[in-house]
């Protein structure tokens, strides 16, 4: 009798180790001046908090997606479009991210001057670059953040140039409770999406 109660802890607790493993999530970005990679590192703090194993690294081809359950991929947002390095390893594993769940977010400075314009922009260019491009994405979340401009990252003609024009609000107008609300749903809706292997694999089978 003792040594079957043993046996129901043991596997009790094998049940309770498996069902807490975390699932892995890589949130990958491109940046020019480290606006982006902030945003990307506090996204990656709230999947963290959120329960998940959380790797923050700027967007590469070598990046081994396989070794992930989910993406969140970022980028500026320059011209509608978004930097090379996210598309390219998006590119490079679309045969890999076809069964991941997905979330993209951009980031730019137009929405300061004309709300909803950065919305506008990012999903006519998802749909270009990745849909019409046989890219199969499973996109579960999509955000768009405010961006930090400051002319002293700019080559100094450029900053002439600016000073002249002013055509980018300057400052730092990143929303970081927007941010974070934005993070905390699609955390919770990649844990709706993602199923633990291991647990089912326990669960009792019917014949």
């Amino acid at each position: 009798m003792k040594a079957l109660l043993q046996l129901i802890i043991r596997i009790i607790d094998q049940r309770v180790a498996l069902s807490t493993q975390l699932a892995r999530i890589l949130v990958t970005y491109g940046t020019k001046y480290g606006s982006t990679a902030d945003i990307a590192t506090r996204v990656g703090q709230q999947f963290t908090e959120a329960g998940f194993d959380t790797d923050v690294l700027h967007a590469n081809f070598g990046i081994d997606v396989t070794k992930y359950d989910g993406l969140v991929v970022g980028s500026p947002m320059y011209a509608g479009t978004w930097l090379p390095d996210p598309i390219l390893l998006l590119v490079v594993n679309k045969e890999r991210v076809t069964e991941l769940p997905v979330a993209l977010f951009s980031v730019g400075m137009i929405d300061v001057k004309h709300p909803g314009k950065l919305r506008d922009e990012h999903d006519t260019w998802v749909e270009k670059a990745f849909f019409d491009e046989g890219i199969q994405l499973n996109v579960i979340a999509s955000g768009v953040f405010n961006g930090s401009y400051s002319p002293r990252n700019l080559p100094w003609w450029m900053r002439i140039v600016e000073g002249i024009l002013r055509v980018t609000p300057r400052g730092d107008h990143r929303d970081w409770q927007q941010i974070e609300r934005w993070s905390d749903e699609t955390a919770q809706a990649m844990k709706s999406v993602l199923k633990s292997p291991v647990v089912d694999e326990l669960e009792p089978q019917t014949c």
